[in-house]
Protein backbone atom coordinates (compact mmCIF):
# COMPACT_ATOMS: atom_id res chain seq x y z
CA UNK A 1 0.00 0.00 0.00
CA UNK A 2 1.56 3.25 -1.16
CA UNK A 3 1.98 5.95 2.04
CA UNK A 4 -0.79 8.03 2.32
CA UNK A 5 -3.59 5.66 1.03
CA UNK A 6 -5.35 6.64 4.09
CA UNK A 7 -4.60 10.30 4.46
CA UNK A 8 -5.76 13.20 2.66
CA UNK A 9 -2.07 14.88 1.52
CA UNK A 10 -3.46 18.37 1.36
CA UNK A 11 -5.02 18.35 4.51
CA UNK A 12 -3.45 15.08 6.55
CA UNK A 13 -6.99 14.36 7.47
CA UNK A 14 -7.95 10.92 7.12
CA UNK A 15 -9.76 10.18 3.73
CA UNK A 16 -12.78 8.20 2.98
CA UNK A 17 -10.49 5.26 3.55
CA UNK A 18 -9.14 6.26 6.59
CA UNK A 19 -12.69 7.12 7.86
CA UNK A 20 -13.37 3.22 7.40
CA UNK A 21 -10.34 2.33 8.68
CA UNK A 22 -11.14 4.33 12.08
CA UNK A 23 -14.31 3.05 12.17
CA UNK A 24 -13.36 -0.78 11.58
CA UNK A 25 -10.92 -0.53 14.36
CA UNK A 26 -13.68 0.77 16.27
CA UNK A 27 -11.93 4.27 17.65
CA UNK A 28 -15.67 5.85 16.89
CA UNK A 29 -16.58 4.58 19.70
CA UNK A 30 -20.40 2.66 20.86
CA UNK A 31 -21.66 6.42 20.33
CA UNK A 32 -21.04 10.14 19.13
CA UNK A 33 -21.89 12.77 16.88
CA UNK A 34 -20.83 13.36 13.12
CA UNK A 35 -20.64 16.68 11.59
CA UNK A 36 -20.87 17.42 7.92
CA UNK A 37 -18.83 20.18 6.65
CA UNK A 38 -18.82 22.05 3.10
CA UNK A 39 -16.63 24.72 2.40
CA UNK A 40 -18.59 26.92 0.30
CA UNK A 41 -15.73 27.71 -2.22
CA UNK A 42 -15.00 29.71 -4.21
CA UNK A 43 -13.48 29.32 -7.91
CA UNK A 44 -9.61 28.85 -7.35
CA UNK A 45 -9.91 28.90 -3.32
CA UNK A 46 -10.34 25.83 -2.39
CA UNK A 47 -6.68 25.06 -1.27
CA UNK A 48 -6.72 28.40 1.49
CA UNK A 49 -9.87 27.36 2.66
CA UNK A 50 -8.41 23.79 3.06
CA UNK A 51 -5.84 25.29 4.99
CA UNK A 52 -7.55 27.55 6.91
CA UNK A 53 -10.06 24.55 8.22
CA UNK A 54 -6.99 22.73 9.24
CA UNK A 55 -5.29 25.67 11.17
CA UNK A 56 -9.22 26.29 12.69
CA UNK A 57 -9.76 22.79 13.98
CA UNK A 58 -5.59 22.79 15.68
CA UNK A 59 -6.77 26.17 17.30
CA UNK A 60 -9.88 24.41 18.75
CA UNK A 61 -7.75 21.33 20.09
CA UNK A 62 -5.71 23.86 21.40
CA UNK A 63 -8.59 25.85 23.04
CA UNK A 64 -10.73 22.81 24.53
CA UNK A 65 -7.67 21.24 25.70
CA UNK A 66 -6.64 24.97 27.69
CA UNK A 67 -10.02 24.73 28.93
CA UNK A 68 -10.10 20.98 30.39
CA UNK A 69 -12.23 19.57 27.74
CA UNK A 70 -11.70 16.30 27.02
CA UNK A 71 -13.36 16.04 23.33
CA UNK A 72 -11.88 13.77 20.90
CA UNK A 73 -11.86 14.99 17.13
CA UNK A 74 -11.26 13.08 14.39
CA UNK A 75 -11.27 14.84 11.13
CA UNK A 76 -11.80 13.46 7.88
CA UNK A 77 -12.28 14.72 4.08
CA UNK A 78 -14.46 12.48 1.91
CA UNK A 79 -13.83 14.54 -1.12
CA UNK A 80 -12.90 18.32 -2.40
CA UNK A 81 -15.00 20.78 -0.10
CA UNK A 82 -16.80 17.74 1.50
CA UNK A 83 -15.12 16.99 5.32
CA UNK A 84 -16.52 15.22 8.41
CA UNK A 85 -15.57 15.39 11.78
CA UNK A 86 -16.32 12.61 13.91
CA UNK A 87 -16.83 13.47 17.72
CA UNK A 88 -16.46 10.18 19.68
CA UNK A 89 -18.63 10.31 22.97
CA UNK A 90 -20.65 13.39 22.29
CA UNK A 91 -24.24 14.28 22.02
CA UNK A 92 -25.27 15.92 18.86
CA UNK A 93 -26.27 18.99 21.24
CA UNK A 94 -22.32 19.17 22.26
CA UNK A 95 -20.89 18.94 18.71
CA UNK A 96 -23.22 21.42 17.38
CA UNK A 97 -21.54 23.49 19.95
CA UNK A 98 -18.49 22.11 19.20
CA UNK A 99 -18.79 23.45 15.78
CA UNK A 100 -19.95 26.59 16.53
CA UNK A 101 -16.53 27.50 18.10
CA UNK A 102 -14.74 25.63 14.75
CA UNK A 103 -16.88 27.96 12.53
CA UNK A 104 -15.26 30.95 15.25
CA UNK A 105 -12.33 29.90 14.67
CA UNK A 106 -12.08 29.67 11.03
CA UNK A 107 -13.76 33.34 11.00
CA UNK A 108 -10.72 34.41 13.39
CA UNK A 109 -7.77 32.82 10.58
CA UNK A 110 -9.64 34.55 7.87
CA UNK A 111 -9.94 37.79 10.00
CA UNK A 112 -6.19 37.83 10.11
CA UNK A 113 -4.85 37.77 6.42
CA UNK A 114 -7.86 40.37 5.42
CA UNK A 115 -9.56 37.82 2.74
CA UNK A 116 -13.17 37.19 2.27
CA UNK A 117 -14.44 34.01 2.27
CA UNK A 118 -18.01 32.28 2.34
CA UNK A 119 -16.85 29.89 4.95
CA UNK A 120 -18.72 26.57 5.38
CA UNK A 121 -22.33 24.99 5.78
CA UNK A 122 -22.69 22.29 8.56
CA UNK A 123 -25.28 19.32 9.34
CA UNK A 124 -25.34 17.27 12.86
CA UNK A 125 -26.55 13.90 13.25
CA UNK A 126 -25.78 11.45 15.85
CA UNK A 127 -25.21 7.77 15.97
CA UNK A 128 -25.13 4.84 18.41
CA UNK A 129 -24.41 1.50 19.00
CA UNK A 130 -26.23 0.51 15.30
CA UNK A 131 -22.77 2.21 13.45
CA UNK A 132 -20.23 0.14 15.44
CA UNK A 133 -20.31 -1.80 11.76
CA UNK A 134 -18.71 -0.45 8.91
CA UNK A 135 -21.71 -0.87 6.70
CA UNK A 136 -24.02 0.54 9.22
CA UNK A 137 -21.93 3.39 9.99
CA UNK A 138 -21.49 4.29 6.03
CA UNK A 139 -24.87 4.08 5.59
CA UNK A 140 -25.34 6.43 8.06
CA UNK A 141 -22.78 8.70 6.45
CA UNK A 142 -24.46 8.58 3.47
CA UNK A 143 -27.91 8.93 3.42
CA UNK A 144 -27.72 11.52 6.38
CA UNK A 145 -25.81 13.89 3.76
CA UNK A 146 -27.18 17.06 3.58
CA UNK A 147 -29.21 18.06 0.16
CA UNK A 148 -30.57 21.38 -1.22
CA UNK A 149 -30.94 20.30 -4.44
CA UNK A 150 -33.50 22.45 -6.39
CA UNK A 151 -34.60 22.88 -10.07
CA UNK A 152 -32.55 26.13 -10.49
CA UNK A 153 -29.37 24.49 -9.29
CA UNK A 154 -29.53 20.66 -10.89
CA UNK A 155 -27.35 18.63 -8.96
CA UNK A 156 -27.61 18.41 -5.15
CA UNK A 157 -24.82 18.36 -2.97
CA UNK A 158 -25.19 14.17 -2.34
CA UNK A 159 -25.50 13.74 -5.67
CA UNK A 160 -22.52 16.01 -6.55
CA UNK A 161 -20.48 14.62 -3.75
CA UNK A 162 -21.21 10.78 -4.93
CA UNK A 163 -20.29 11.67 -8.43
CA UNK A 164 -16.57 13.36 -6.88
CA UNK A 165 -16.48 9.84 -5.04
CA UNK A 166 -16.56 7.46 -8.16
CA UNK A 167 -13.65 9.21 -9.52
CA UNK A 168 -11.99 8.55 -6.02
CA UNK A 169 -13.39 5.01 -5.76
CA UNK A 170 -11.99 4.03 -8.89
CA UNK A 171 -8.60 5.44 -8.44
CA UNK A 172 -8.50 3.82 -5.06
CA UNK A 173 -10.05 0.22 -6.49
CA UNK A 174 -7.12 0.45 -8.39
CA UNK A 175 -4.00 1.25 -6.04
CA UNK A 176 -5.49 -1.75 -4.31
CA UNK A 177 -5.51 -4.12 -7.35
CA UNK A 178 -1.65 -3.40 -7.93
CA UNK A 179 -1.15 -3.64 -4.39
CA UNK A 180 -2.59 -6.97 -3.99
CA UNK A 181 -0.82 -7.90 -7.24
CA UNK A 182 2.43 -7.01 -5.51
CA UNK A 183 1.67 -8.81 -2.56
CA UNK A 184 0.86 -12.06 -4.41
CA UNK A 185 3.42 -12.21 -7.35
CA UNK A 186 7.22 -12.90 -7.26
CA UNK A 187 9.07 -9.95 -8.03
CA UNK A 188 11.76 -12.07 -9.62
CA UNK A 189 10.13 -14.73 -11.50
CA UNK A 190 6.52 -12.80 -12.47
CA UNK A 191 5.34 -15.64 -11.06
CA UNK A 192 2.74 -16.29 -8.01
CA UNK A 193 4.36 -16.35 -4.85
CA UNK A 194 3.98 -18.97 -2.07
CA UNK A 195 1.58 -16.74 -0.38
CA UNK A 196 -0.61 -17.28 -3.43
CA UNK A 197 0.47 -20.79 -3.81
CA UNK A 198 -0.86 -21.59 -0.38
CA UNK A 199 -4.14 -19.93 -1.41
CA UNK A 200 -4.62 -22.12 -4.83
CA UNK A 201 -3.38 -24.97 -3.18
CA UNK A 202 -6.42 -25.11 -0.44
CA UNK A 203 -8.92 -23.82 -3.09
CA UNK A 204 -7.95 -26.54 -5.74
CA UNK A 205 -7.61 -29.10 -3.00
CA UNK A 206 -10.69 -28.81 -1.47
CA UNK A 207 -12.69 -28.76 -4.69
CA UNK A 208 -10.63 -32.18 -5.75
CA UNK A 209 -11.81 -33.41 -2.02
CA UNK A 210 -14.98 -32.74 -2.58
CA UNK A 211 -15.54 -34.60 -5.45
CA UNK A 212 -12.96 -37.18 -4.88
CA UNK A 213 -10.88 -36.66 -7.53
CA UNK A 214 -6.68 -37.19 -8.46
CA UNK A 215 -4.58 -34.27 -7.32
CA UNK A 216 -1.12 -34.24 -8.04
CA UNK A 217 1.78 -32.14 -6.81
CA UNK A 218 5.23 -31.52 -8.05
CA UNK A 219 7.47 -29.95 -5.87
CA UNK A 220 10.33 -28.52 -8.61
CA UNK A 221 13.80 -27.51 -7.78
CA UNK A 222 16.64 -26.34 -9.76
CA UNK A 223 20.08 -28.26 -9.62
CA UNK A 224 22.65 -25.63 -9.99
CA UNK A 225 22.01 -21.91 -9.49
CA UNK A 226 24.78 -21.44 -7.53
CA UNK A 227 27.24 -21.47 -10.54
CA UNK A 228 25.01 -18.81 -12.02
CA UNK A 229 24.84 -17.03 -8.58
CA UNK A 230 28.99 -16.94 -8.40
CA UNK A 231 29.01 -15.02 -11.41
CA UNK A 232 26.45 -12.51 -10.11
CA UNK A 233 23.10 -12.63 -8.58
CA UNK A 234 21.50 -10.45 -11.43
CA UNK A 235 22.54 -13.40 -13.32
CA UNK A 236 21.12 -15.90 -11.24
CA UNK A 237 17.80 -14.31 -10.83
CA UNK A 238 17.36 -14.41 -15.26
CA UNK A 239 18.16 -17.78 -15.02
CA UNK A 240 15.28 -18.42 -12.27
CA UNK A 241 12.88 -16.05 -14.30
CA UNK A 242 14.17 -17.52 -17.64
CA UNK A 243 13.12 -21.17 -15.99
CA UNK A 244 9.77 -20.02 -14.58
CA UNK A 245 8.89 -19.57 -18.43
CA UNK A 246 10.18 -22.86 -19.45
CA UNK A 247 7.61 -24.69 -17.17
CA UNK A 248 5.11 -22.17 -17.66
CA UNK A 249 5.19 -23.11 -21.41
CA UNK A 250 4.38 -26.89 -20.65
CA UNK A 251 1.26 -26.29 -18.17
CA UNK A 252 -2.65 -26.35 -18.94
CA UNK A 253 -4.31 -24.12 -18.30
CA UNK A 254 -6.11 -25.66 -15.12
CA UNK A 255 -2.62 -26.37 -13.83
CA UNK A 256 -0.95 -23.24 -11.70
CA UNK A 257 3.14 -22.39 -11.23
CA UNK A 258 4.20 -20.75 -8.19
CA UNK A 259 7.89 -19.92 -7.09
CA UNK A 260 7.95 -21.46 -4.10
CA UNK A 261 9.90 -19.94 -1.64
CA UNK A 262 13.63 -19.10 -2.43
CA UNK A 263 16.43 -20.04 -5.25
CA UNK A 264 15.07 -22.20 -7.63
CA UNK A 265 12.19 -24.06 -6.07
CA UNK A 266 9.06 -23.98 -8.10
CA UNK A 267 5.14 -25.58 -7.36
CA UNK A 268 2.87 -26.87 -9.74
CA UNK A 269 -0.76 -28.19 -8.82
CA UNK A 270 -2.26 -30.41 -11.36
CA UNK A 271 -5.91 -30.47 -10.60
CA UNK A 272 -7.35 -33.77 -11.72
CA UNK A 273 -3.79 -35.67 -12.43
CA UNK A 274 -3.31 -38.91 -10.67
CA UNK A 275 0.40 -40.18 -9.93
CA UNK A 276 0.72 -41.51 -13.22
CA UNK A 277 0.11 -38.26 -15.19
CA UNK A 278 2.03 -36.63 -12.76
CA UNK A 279 5.11 -38.56 -13.36
CA UNK A 280 4.35 -37.93 -17.51
CA UNK A 281 4.32 -34.15 -16.49
CA UNK A 282 7.56 -34.04 -13.87
CA UNK A 283 9.39 -36.15 -16.71
CA UNK A 284 8.31 -34.09 -19.69
CA UNK A 285 9.38 -30.92 -17.73
CA UNK A 286 12.56 -32.34 -16.71
CA UNK A 287 13.46 -33.15 -20.56
CA UNK A 288 12.38 -30.33 -21.77
CA UNK A 289 14.79 -28.00 -19.62
CA UNK A 290 17.64 -30.38 -19.86
CA UNK A 291 17.12 -29.73 -24.04
CA UNK A 292 16.21 -25.71 -23.62
CA UNK A 293 19.24 -25.09 -21.35
CA UNK A 294 21.58 -27.44 -23.30
CA UNK A 295 23.66 -24.07 -24.99
CA UNK A 296 23.27 -21.86 -22.04
CA UNK A 297 26.60 -21.15 -20.04
CA UNK A 298 25.53 -23.94 -17.46
CA UNK A 299 23.54 -26.27 -18.64
CA UNK A 300 20.08 -26.44 -16.23
CA UNK A 301 18.58 -29.49 -14.94
CA UNK A 302 15.50 -30.06 -12.59
CA UNK A 303 15.26 -32.40 -9.64
CA UNK A 304 11.12 -33.17 -9.55
CA UNK A 305 9.42 -34.41 -6.29
CA UNK A 306 5.48 -35.83 -7.13
CA UNK A 307 2.79 -36.27 -4.61
CA UNK A 308 -0.93 -37.11 -5.26
CA UNK A 309 -3.91 -37.52 -3.74
CA UNK A 310 -4.89 -39.70 -2.01
CA UNK A 311 -2.17 -42.50 -2.36
CA UNK A 312 0.46 -40.01 -1.01
CA UNK A 313 -2.00 -38.33 1.88
CA UNK A 314 -5.90 -36.97 2.40
CA UNK A 315 -4.87 -33.87 3.46
CA UNK A 316 -2.72 -30.73 2.10
CA UNK A 317 0.21 -30.87 4.57
CA UNK A 318 0.84 -34.55 3.95
CA UNK A 319 0.85 -33.98 -0.14
CA UNK A 320 3.21 -30.75 0.51
CA UNK A 321 5.24 -33.22 3.10
CA UNK A 322 5.48 -35.64 0.73
CA UNK A 323 6.38 -33.83 -2.43
CA UNK A 324 8.94 -31.90 -0.65
CA UNK A 325 10.58 -35.38 0.99
CA UNK A 326 10.36 -36.66 -2.74
CA UNK A 327 12.31 -33.63 -4.02
CA UNK A 328 15.12 -34.36 -1.47
CA UNK A 329 15.26 -38.07 -2.62
CA UNK A 330 15.96 -36.70 -6.55
CA UNK A 331 18.52 -34.71 -5.07
CA UNK A 332 20.32 -37.43 -2.92
CA UNK A 333 19.71 -39.79 -6.06
CA UNK A 334 22.05 -37.84 -8.68
CA UNK A 335 19.64 -34.76 -9.38
CA UNK A 336 17.89 -34.27 -12.92
CA UNK A 337 15.13 -36.95 -11.66
CA UNK A 338 11.33 -37.45 -11.00
CA UNK A 339 10.99 -39.02 -7.97
CA UNK A 340 7.82 -39.73 -5.25
CA UNK A 341 8.50 -40.48 -1.40
CA UNK A 342 10.41 -43.86 -1.21
CA UNK A 343 11.40 -44.46 -4.80
CA UNK A 344 13.07 -42.48 -7.79
CA UNK A 345 11.94 -43.28 -11.95
CA UNK A 346 13.78 -42.36 -15.02
CA UNK A 347 12.35 -42.54 -18.58
CA UNK A 348 12.90 -46.00 -20.26
CA UNK A 349 11.20 -45.66 -23.28
CA UNK A 350 8.56 -43.40 -25.29
CA UNK A 351 5.63 -44.59 -23.05
CA UNK A 352 7.10 -46.25 -19.92
CA UNK A 353 8.31 -45.48 -16.72
CA UNK A 354 10.81 -47.79 -14.72
CA UNK A 355 11.91 -47.27 -11.12
CA UNK A 356 15.68 -46.04 -10.64
CA UNK A 357 17.27 -49.24 -8.97
CA UNK A 358 20.81 -47.86 -10.36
Amino acid sequence: MKPGFYKDPQTGFSNLFGLMKTVKENRHGDQGAIVFLRLTQSQGWLGEQCQRLTEALTDLRLELKAEGIKRKLIPARLADAWFVLLLPGTTPEQARMVTERLRNAYERRLAATDGSDPGFSTKVVGYGPREKRLTAFLRRVFLQLPDTASPEQGLGEEEELLTILVSHIAESYLLLDQAQNLALSDDISGLPNHRAAQTVLGEKFNHSLKEQAPFSILFVDGDNLRQYNDVSYQKGNSMIRQLGEILASQLRREDFLARWFSGDEFLIVLPGADRRKAFYVGERLRLLVEETTKDWQFPVTISVGVASFPEDGKTLEALLRKAEEANALAKKSGKNQVCEAGACYRKRTSGVYRQNTS
